[in-house]
């Protein structure tokens, strides 16, 4: 069978507790923790959130992961953590394939905002659609942002226009701003910092 004939599909993983353990598995390769404590994590997904989705191929193996949580005081907006594909079969279009999959997901259950944070990924987010919006809180009140809030669209201009003295500044990139902008930017921030993301459906 070809790649380009191979079915995937995402689906909840409490619909499928046979995969959980190849999930711990594929978590814990990204983000090593024990394996306790991430079954513990996986077994919380439900109909209701928070939720954990799996992308599949035709051979029932577990190839990404997503969790989606209800933001906190918010009825229209979730956000998304733990996004990984197998690094075996990355540069396949599988992680836009398992976003797909989660926006049609969470659409269905009326929810209209996707929020995440991400660090060193924003290239492929915002190829996706995902735009860099303000610092939010995920959990609730104790939710504090510790790191300082990622640059704005104002300070974004600000450096992407930084010049030699005497040169005046380019015009403003038209919208959508190019890819490789986006990593001239991205590549400027500060390594401790997380971006925030939003895509609104």
């Amino acid at each position: 069978m070809t790649e380009s004939n191979v079915k995937y599909v995402v689906l909840p993983l409490h619909h499928r507790p046979d995969l959980i353990k190849d999930c711990c598995k594929l978590l814990n390769s990204e983000w090593p923790r024990s394996e306790t404590a991430r079954m513990k994590s996986l077994n919380v997904s439900c109909d209701g959130f928070p939720t954990c989705l799996v992308l599949i191929n035709d051979e029932n193996k577990v190839l990404g992961h997503c969790k989606i949580s209800l933001v906190a005081r918010s009825k229209v907006s979730c956000f998304i953590e733990s996004v990984v594909i197998d690094y075996r079969c990355r540069s396949r279009g599988l992680g836009s394939r398992l976003l797909r999959g989660v926006e049609e997901y969470v659409a269905k259950r009326g929810l209209k905002n996707i929020y995440l944070k991400t660090d060193g990924q924003e290239v492929f987010y915002y190829k996706n659609g995902y735009k860099v919006c303000d610092p939010f809180k995920a959990y609730g009140i104790n939710d504090i942002i510790t790191a300082s809030p990622p640059l704005g669209r104002t300070r974004f201009k600000e450096r992407n226009g930084d010049q030699s003295a005497g040169q005046p500044p380019p015009p403003p990139p038209p919208p959508p701003m190019p890819a490789f902008q986006l990593s001239k930017f991205f590549d400027m921030r500060m390594l401790s910092q997380k971006t925030h993301m939003v895509k609104k459906l």
